[in-house]
């Protein structure tokens, strides 16, 4: 219930209706609700009450909004539980997202960033042609398996299988095609079980292996084996593993479009592609050969940021929400609202990251490094997101932007790029993350 009643969408199929068009094209859908009923109104979404908010004030007080008040915690669990097997939330550390992203953690995640990326290009040869999202979530993937399950996990004998498992329970499929939601629910998460089974599988591999040399290296897969550590074997294992399932996914499930969409652009628009190659180049004259292990060089790269902060704003498609858990009061600036609990606070960055003229046009000078300047949001900086604001702010962004710099300076120090065909436009049916297209996007590349 919310007092006092907002505007409220009307569809002569109440619940399955506005459910039905919202799976369609989910900005397209609320941007003509924002248009129909104005910044603030409530939709039924197959039975999601959602208080949608447009107005600079309501967005505001959504990033405000405290965690026990409203919890996007708890928005998440009731979006990833269609998808994902809910003994993986079951045994989720939380804290760990966290200490995962320290600054020395980060930094220390550099080299096996590197050495993943020269092992997948070994593979890519010297030349061909990408179907560029896949290329890349599968590049990223094989990175993440390194970083989070060992350098055992990228190697040719465990990552094809790796990615098999994670490609099954990747949540992202529920969004790209949220359709495909329904042959999740009608069996039982069948298949997920199945690959998380062989992630079980996989992962005990690999620890018995290092249980049997007693060979620990210092990553997070040894971090997290000690953390784990319980008398009871199998508690151990599934802890250990369910939580390298989490941080696998968490970490990376919307990374892998943000940079294929730096990589479209530098090719799509020259004039940016040139200067973002050339930053690429400065930076080793300056830092040497090996600038991409190195965290003051990567910081030194103010363009790349640039290119991947308003690559991300213009393929956002996150469905922002927050479950409203005890009554509160919501001020929407026109209106204060009272919200009971269940009723799910709800923005789609989509629909107000390119709503002004200047906003919808792409340039990366709109950032000064990661930030927005403040002339384009001079009615709040709540009006456009790309990694979230306040206490709601994504912390892997310092991983995100290394990885993008990472991968990027790589292939551009490797490759030259040509024939960019295909689709080029956001899929107009995905809700949550960064887009990808709908079809494929290939470009052809070359060794220098």
């Amino acid at each position: 219930m919310i007092k006092p009643t907002p505007p409220v969408v009307r569809d002569d199929l109440p619940h399955i209706g506005a459910g039905l068009r919202f799976a369609q094209s989910p900005t397209g859908y609320l941007r003509e609700l924002r248009a129909e009923y104005g910044d603030v109104f409530l939709v039924d979404v197959f039975g999601y009450r959602l208080f949608c908010v447009f107005s600079p004030r309501a967005l505001q007080s959504l990033y405000a909004v405290a965690e026990e008040d409203a919890s996007f915690g708890m928005a998440t669990f009731d979006m990833m539980g269609f998808k994902t097997p809910l003994e993986i939330f079951a045994d989720a550390d939380i804290d760990l997202f966290y200490e995962l992203l320290t600054v020395e953690r980060v930094r220390g995640y550099l080299p096996a960033f590197n050495q993943v990326l020269a092992m997948e290009l070994e593979r890519w040869g010297t030349n061909g042609e990408l179907d560029v999202f896949d290329a890349i979530r599968t590049l990223e993937q094989r990175i993440g398996f390194s970083v989070w399950m060992g350098a055992e996990a990228a190697d040719d004998d465990y990552w094809p299988q790796f990615k098999a498992a994670f490609d099954v329970l990747s949540q992202e499929n529920a969004f790209v095609n949220p359709q495909a939601t329904l042959h999740t629910l009608v069996s039982n998460k069948a298949e997920e079980r199945k690959a998380l089974a062989q992630l079980h599988e996989l992962l005990a591999s690999i620890i018995d292996q290092r249980e049997q040399t007693s060979h620990w290296p210092e990553d997070t897969l040894t971090l997290l084996y000690q953390r784990f550590s319980n008398p009871d074997q199998a508690v151990h294992r599934r802890k250990l593993v369910h939580n390298l399932v989490n941080a696998n996914q968490g970490f990376l499930s919307n990374l892998y479009a943000a940079i294929s969409w730096v990589l479209i652009n530098a090719c799509r628009y020259p004039q940016h592609g040139q200067r973002l190659t050339a930053e690429f180049q400065a930076t080793r004259e300056q830092f040497g050969d090996n600038f991409s292990e190195q965290q003051e060089a990567l910081d030194s790269m103010r363009f790349c940021e640039q290119m991947l902060m308003e690559s991300t704003r213009f393929a956002q498609r996150s469905l922002t929400l927050r479950k409203v858990l005890r009554e509160i009061p919501f001020d929407c600036g026109d209106h204060s609202y009272t919200l009971s609990p269940g009723i799910y606070i709800a923005t789609m960055l989509s629909v107000t990251n390119t709503q002004t003229s200047e906003l919808s046009r792409f340039d990366p000078d709109h950032y000064d490094g990661r930030r927005l300047k403040p002339e384009l949001v001079a009615l709040g900086k709540e009006t456009v997101s790309t990694f979230g604001h306040g206490r709601h702010a994504c912390p892997a962004q310092k991983f995100s932007h290394n990885m993008c710099k990472v991968v990027l300076s790589g292939l551009f120090g490797r490759y030259t790029f040509s024939e960019l065909t295909g689709d080029l436009a956001p899929s107009a049916q995905q809700m949550g993350g960064v887009a990808r297209t709908a079809g494929p996007t290939r470009l052809c590349y070359t060794s220098i």
